[in-house]
């Protein structure tokens, strides 16, 4: 039977790599967040500094070092390309899935079938396997905080010394690449750990023991990284009070209300929240029933409601918590009267087939009258925005219409088949984004023309903070300077020779642009002569302070 279901995890395992490998291979880089991620990790190989980062030349404390040097690792295998960037963190969202399946074997007595439905669960939830594939830091340290709970379980099993060592290696990775939200992420699993394991509550005193030693060793780890790359003073102003607490206290960005997450949640959960049934006494029995279970729950829940208390919010915050939820979600599935139904997750499927379908055709007809003329009237939408909705195939609306379709003719779902329905979905939006929009996000062109003006030391700066988004597809060796609006007069009087540019468009400038080049939804990037803007009469416009300010990354 144990073999069985391991040839079954690993069949569905490699087609769900097969699924999301066309959007690892093609899917250009993201802005602001992705690029900006590929812009630190350019300056660390251009300027062979592997401690302290940049972004535009200046110290870049926002984050740690792990995924900017796992990042140039992938670099050096295959080039600088995207691909093989996003190649690297659908690598380790496998594992990630690798780890959970032996984790959950390791509670309750090695149950398989519950580790592989949780596995399942987990691998089929929509926003995991959109991120699987996103540049970005959630999933390295889902990786870790699972390497971290194992360590846990070493101690719940009398492994002390194992235990620690493991526990601290996650932790101090985790810290590497994303500072101390690991240690709610994992810690806390630690820390409450009487209500789930019998170890704790038998030997308390050295559960907690072994628990400090590890948290230590992990702070050391990312302590060591810190203090020779910032010094002391370097340390506590850019760690711990800039990048730690004012993100607790008041987030620099993406404020939020306390219940956002419960708005987000079930989104984030799909097919699930859809698709799984069971009657209220089966979530009520499963609730903290067994090891497995509390260990999830635990997990999940006091982890959750922290971040809910933060200023700052957005959804892939919550992704290294899922894990447990999905042991639980596994648990109820696992009922005698628990059950798939994977209809309504096929028509909310099919509809959103059936618009993307009908969108291209709308934009491309829209003169012609009918909702997105409206649309356009309205100010809702932007003509250059059309052309970013006219140029999707409808070839992937069509997909998704077949794929709701197929889940609209079963009566019974499986979990293996809406995990992979699940997967087949964000790699069709996925795909129409790269396929539609990547032409618009790509910025290669304006980062060309910028890095030819500093090549031959003309004056160029961008108006507002750039967020570094020129930086790797420019290959810039030079920062790229940025003045505010309100001293961008001043900076044209100094240097009249030279250029302005620009991704934002509330700015006043009446001057005609020497290059207008499209960019993102309704948005365009701009080239000025600094002579044709000193030509025009001074504009006297507020400006959103959003726009001016320097704010950090999520």
């Amino acid at each position: 039977m144990a073999d069985s279901i391991a040839r079954a995890r690993l069949d569905w395992c490699i087609i769900w790599l097969l699924l999301l490998l066309p959007v690892a291979l093609f899917l250009p880089a993201l802005p602001i967040d992705e690029t900006r991620y590929l812009a630190v990790a350019w300056e660390m190989r251009l300027h062979g500094d592997w401690l302290l980062l940049h972004l535009n030349g200046a110290p870049y404390s926002d984050k740690g070092p792990l995924l900017f040097w796992l990042i140039n690792v992938a670099w050096a295998i295959a080039g600088l390309h995207v691909w093989i960037v996003r190649l690297g963190v659908l690598a380790a969202s496998f594992v990630s899935l690798l780890l959970f399946d032996r984790l959950v074997r390791r509670l309750d007595g090695g149950d398989d079938r519950l580790a592989a439905r949780a596995t399942l669960i987990l691998a089929g939830m929509i926003c995991f396997a959109l991120f699987s594939i996103a540049i970005m830091f959630d999933v390295i340290v889902t990786t870790c905080v699972l390497i971290a709970l194992h360590g846990v379980l070493d101690l719940d099993a009398r492994r002390w010394g194992r235990g620690v060592i493991v526990m601290a290696l996650g932790l101090g990775l985790g810290l590497l690449t994303k500072g101390p939200v690991v240690l709610l992420d994992a810690g806390l699993v630690a820390l409450l750990a009487p209500w789930w394991s019998a170890t704790a509550r038998e030997e308390t005193s050295r559960w907690y023991a072994a628990v400090a030693l590890a948290i230590v060793g992990g702070l050391a780890i990312a302590l060591a990284w810190a203090l020779a790359a910032y010094g002391a003073q370097g340390f506590w102003d850019a760690i711990v009070l800039r990048q730690t607490v004012g993100r607790v206290t008041k987030s620099f960005a993406h404020a939020r209300p306390f219940w956002w997450y419960f708005m987000v949640l079930p989104v984030m959960l799909l097919p699930w929240t859809l698709s799984l049934r069971a009657p209220w006494r089966a979530w009520r029995e499963h609730f903290a029933a067994g090891t497995a279970v509390r260990f999830g729950l635990i997990w999940f829940l006091p982890a959750f409601a922290v971040f809910c208390c933060f200023s700052g919010k957005q959804m892939h915050y919550l992704l290294p918590l899922l894990p447990g939820l999905a042991i639980y979600l596994a648990a109820v599935l696992g009922n005698e009267q628990g059950r798939l139904r994977g209809r309504w997750f096929g028509a909310l499927v099919l509809v959103a087939g059936l618009t993307l379908t009908a969108v291209p055709y709308l934009a491309g007809h829209a003169n012609e009258g009918g909702p997105v003329a409206r649309l356009v009237k309205s100010g809702t939408l932007t003509q250059s925005s059309l052309h970013l909705f006219a140029d999707i195939w409808p070839l992937w609306g069509l997909l998704a219409i077949a794929l709701g379709a197929w889940l609209l003719r079963k009566r019974e779902g499986s979990a293996t088949q809406l995990t992979l329905a699940s997967a087949a979905v964000a790699a069709i939006s996925m795909l129409a984004v790269a396929q539609g929009i990547g032409p618009y996000i790509d910025v290669t062109v304006a980062a060309a023309q910028i890095k030819q003006y500093q090549d031959s030391g003309r004056p160029i700066a961008h108006l507002a903070w750039h967020h570094g988004l020129f930086e790797f597809p420019g290959r810039l060796t030079q920062p790229l300077e940025k003045v505010n609006w309100a001293d961008l007069r001043s900076w044209c009087e100094a240097h009249p020779d030279g250029e302005i540019v620009t991704f934002y468009t509330k700015y006043p400038i009446t001057a005609t642009p020497q290059l207008d080049l499209p960019y993102r939804l309704g948005h365009h990037i701009y080239f000025w002569r600094a002579s044709d803007i000193l030509s025009m009469p001074p504009p006297k416009a507020p400006v959103k302070a959003d726009e001016e300010d320097d704010t950090p990354d999520d």
